[in-house]
């Protein structure tokens, strides 16, 4: 009886750290991280929060478009002081590794002012993220608008 109980033990532990096993959530992807730190900035931007949208930016970041990140910084705060982005949605968006430690996001951004102000419309973005020390950031974009 003492082994039988014993061997009841053992097979009720393992098959309670096999649920556990399987019932585990996997760890995010880099592209789900990605995808994460994007919905956060376009939340960031419609709550018009502009250190919640540049939490997400390197200070390494550089755009043809946009320039460096004090840039950034200025355009956002200015959009901010107008009135403007009071919609941001991401659209279409995909997220893939192009590399160690860096994933490229290329959606459309659909962007839009409040009630009386001018439509900004969509635009087409390509983003590089990289990891830096835990948090995905963006180092390089590409943005123009959609025709």
């Amino acid at each position: 009886m003492r082994v039988s109980t014993i061997a009841l033990v053992l097979a009720a532990l393992v098959a309670v750290g096999a649920g556990a096993w399987l019932l585990w959530p996997a760890p995010a992807t880099p592209e789900a991280k990605v995808r994460a730190a994007v919905d956060a900035m376009t939340r960031a931007a419609r709550a018009k929060d502009v250190a919640g949208v540049l939490g997400h930016v390197s200070e390494r970041f550089q755009s043809p478009e946009l320039g460096g990140k004090p840039e950034l910084r200025a355009y956002l705060v200015a959009e901010l002081l107008r009135g403007g982005m009071v919609e941001a949605r991401m659209m279409e968006g995909r997220a893939e590794p192009t590399g160690p430690g860096e994933v490229l996001f290329t959606g459309r951004l659909l962007l839009g002012r409040t009630a009386g102000g001018m439509d900004l419309g969509q635009r087409a973005v390509q983003a590089t993220f990289t990891d830096e020390e835990g948090t995905w950031r963006v180092v390089r974009a590409h943005v123009e608008p959609v025709r």
